[in-house]
C-alpha cells in the first residue's frame, strides 16, 4: 500500500506540474513532513482580472493511521487591506483511514474557505512571510461511502529565504466521522516542516 501511495503521489504531481507549466501563470509546491507523516502539495494560480483562481492538488501520508488525496479550486482576491487575501472554493479528498481494528474508506466534497496575510505588501515589508489557513467542511450530504462527516483546518507560515523558496511551517487538523461497521471518529492533529518553492 505505501508503495501504491507514493507511485500515485509521483504521477498525480508530475501531470499537474506538465499541466500547470504549460497554462498557469505561477505555480508553487511544497513538501513538508514531521517523524510520522509526509504531506506535499502543488497549485497553480491563474491570473484573471483581479480574481486569482487556484486549482490544487495535495496528499498527506501518516505511516498507517490515514491516506488522503485532496483535490481543490479555489477564487481568490485580495480583501480589505493590503496584503490581505481571502478565497472560497470546494476541496474533496479521497483515501482511507485506520484506528485501531477498524479502518474506512474517505471520500468526499467541502466547503472551502482560505485567508491569507502577506507581510510583504504592508508597512512590514522587510518581513518576507506569509501567514496563511484555511477550513474545509464536508456535511453528511457531501460525504460519501463510509464517511459522515469531514473537516480540515490547516494553518501555514512561509518564510521567504530565496526569490523562489519560502521555508515553511504548517499545522493540520483533521477530523472524520465514519459509518461503516459501527460509528467511530478519527482525528489527528499535528505539525509539520518543510520548503516550499514557486515558479
Amino acid at each position: 500500500m505505501k508503495k501504491i501511495t507514493i507511485l500515485l503521489m509521483m504521477f498525480s504531481f508530475i501531470s499537474f506540474f506538465f499541466i500547470s507549466n504549460s497554462i498557469a501563470d505561477e505555480f508553487d509546491f511544497r513538501l513538508s513532513t514531521n517523524k510520522n507523516a509526509l504531506d506535499s502539495e502543488m497549485n497553480g494560480l491563474f491570473n484573471i482580472s483581479n480574481t486569482v483562481v487556484m486549482p490544487g492538488i495535495s496528499v498527506v501520508y501518516d505511516n498507517d493511521d490515514y491516506k488522503i488525496l485532496f483535490l481543490k479550486a479555489l477564487i481568490t482576491n485580495e480583501v480589505f487591506i493590503d496584503g490581505l487575501t481571502g478565497g472560497l472554493g470546494f476541496k474533496g479528498a479521497w483515501g482511507r483511514a485506520e484506528k485501531s481494528d477498524i479502518n474506512g474508506d474517505v471520500l468526499n466534497l467541502g466547503f472551502m474557505c482560505y485567508a491569507s496575510y502577506d507581510l510583504s505588501k504592508t508597512d512590514l515589508n522587510h518581513y518576507p512571510v506569509i501567514l496563511s489557513s484555511s477550513l474545509c467542511f464536508s456535511p453528511e450530504p457531501l460525504s460519501f461511502v463510509d464517511t459522515k462527516e469531514f473537516i480540515e483546518i490547516l494553518a501555514e507560515c512561509s518564510w521567504k529565504i530565496l526569490d523562489q523558496a519560502s521555508l515553511v511551517l504548517n499545522y493540520r487538523y483533521i477530523g472524520i466521522d465514519f459509518t461503516n461497521s459501527r460509528k467511530w471518529r478519527k482525528s489527528d492533529s499535528t505539525g509539520y516542516i518543510g520548503l516550499k518553492f514557486s515558479f
